[in-house]
């Protein structure tokens, strides 16, 4: 009888390409879901499961494979790779799958897959890692605890380092654990259509009007989602909106907006009063925005293909600049940056990251407001780029966030938010006017 496992199939698939390609994990998911035969419910979120549990514990998994192999995972085929890691995955952390259907599920994808040594090779290792478990043998932490908490928790070792050397040992194993918890989907109020959340949504974050949802299911079909009663959108991804204070009336720039969160954020706290270009270089990424702003119902929104490095138009009242940037602060949400990003990007970025909040700040009219932004946890992308601005150009001047947000551990000089130590993603933001020179 033909070996037929679609959800599994469609996980395997999907991290073959994840490997191959480094693209990223929700790009594929939405394009290969379109194309996937997984026609029953179950089946496509079993198959989400695998994919995002596999990326998000791939250090752990490569390491507790390779205490049973006879072979480095390193040096496997990338279809035996991926199936070795699919079926230790379901071994080590899915109860309500049954350890011989977790070996027998792999060794058929390897037959399909690769071929009849791989076989051999996964059944044998499966087996060892099922006899074993929980009891694996992890570097020292007295002796390194930088390689204990990259393979216990996952994370490539040189962001382990990073951390240690910045937040200290409790915080960045605290900052780990976080990124190994799936979040919860936040969500934003839009009170321009709605006065209540949907049912499900409980209070969460530090802003009024966010909620948090624990059994998304269904909410994407529901009424209130298709007539623009809310937005997705992270807890701490707003606060660089709210650090900016838009004021009904004005003209504001979201010099980066794709795929519009906080373009749409601008535009409501105007009471949809106003003008918010919502720039961004992909004419692609914008009919995202045009779809959000349609669905919120907002007139003062309108998007603008432009290089945010080249971009002439203004002057405005206020310009988010919420860059590009390394993304580390979102690994609970996406698993795969962890392993996507490298440390020689960093200079590069904040060198995109410079010129993007150069020409923004020459944008402004006298004595107007700039808010730089980043999802990234790193000095180079968030203080350093203020920095580096500040002492360059003498008429632009920070407000300390914590002027803004009184009493909020998070606010200093600027906003900085801490997987672990707040729920929500890191999110930094710098508060910058012009002088009127």
């Amino acid at each position: 009888m033909e070996f037929k496992d679609p959800a599994r199939e469609f996980a395997l698939c999907l991290l073959r390409d994840f490997e191959a390609t480094g693209a990223p994990l929700e790009y594929l998911l939405e394009e290969r879901g379109r194309s996937a035969l997984l026609v029953d419910a179950r089946d496509r979120r079993f198959a989400r499961q695998l994919v995002l549990g596999v990326v998000r514990w791939q250090g752990r998994l490569d390491w507790i494979i390779d205490c049973f192999s006879r072979r480095p995972i390193a040096s496997c085929s990338p279809w035996a790779r991926q199936v070795l890691r699919l079926g230790a995955y379901q071994l080590l952390w899915l109860d309500r799958v049954p350890p011989r259907a977790a070996i027998h599920t792999s060794v058929e994808l390897a037959k399909r897959f690769a071929h009849r040594g791989v076989a051999g090779l996964v059944n044998a290792v499966l087996r060892r890692v099922a006899e074993t478990a929980p009891h694996f043998p992890y570097p020292s932490r007295q002796e390194d605890p930088a390689a204990y908490l990259s393979v216990f928790h996952s994370h490539p070792r040189w962001l382990v380092e990073r951390w240690l050397n910045r937040w200290g040992e409790a915080a960045t194993e605290a900052l780990l654990e976080a990124d190994n918890q799936p979040p919860p989907l936040y969500i934003r109020l839009n009170p321009l259509r709605a006065s209540q959340p949907p049912p499900s949504a409980r209070p969460a974050g530090p802003l009024p009007g966010f909620f948090a949802v624990d059994e998304p299911e269904g909410l994407f079909q529901s009424p209130e989602h298709c007539n623009g009663h809310f937005q997705v959108q992270d807890i701490n991804a707003g606060l660089p909106v709210a650090l900016l204070q838009p004021r009904p009336g004005e003209r504001i720039l979201d010099a980066c907006s794709a795929p519009g969160g906080k373009a749409t954020q601008l535009a409501i706290a105007m009471q949809d009063q106003g003008l918010v270009v919502a720039a961004d270089l992909s004419p692609g990424r914008l009919r995202r925005v045009r779809e959000n702003s349609a669905r919120l119902g907002l007139r003062s929104l309108r998007p603008l293909a432009e290089d945010a490095r080249l971009g002439q138009s203004g002057p405005f009242e206020r310009i988010l600049v919420d860059v590009p940037c390394s993304a580390t602060g979102t690994l609970a949400r996406h698993p795969d940056v962890r392993w996507r990003k490298r440390p020689e990007q960093l200079p590069g970025l904040a060198a995109l990251q410079g010129a993007i909040l150069r020409q923004a700040f020459f944008r402004l009219r006298p004595y107007g407001v700039l808010v730089y932004s980043t999802c990234s946890l790193e000095e180079e992308e968030n203080a350093g780029v203020v920095e580096r601005f500040l002492a360059a150009t003498p008429a632009a001047r920070l407000e300390p966030a914590s002027a803004f947000f009184p009493g909020a551990p998070w606010a200093g000089a600027y906003v900085q938010t801490l997987p672990g130590r707040e729920p929500g993603d890191g999110s930094f933001a710098a508060r910058i006017r012009q002088g009127g020179v």
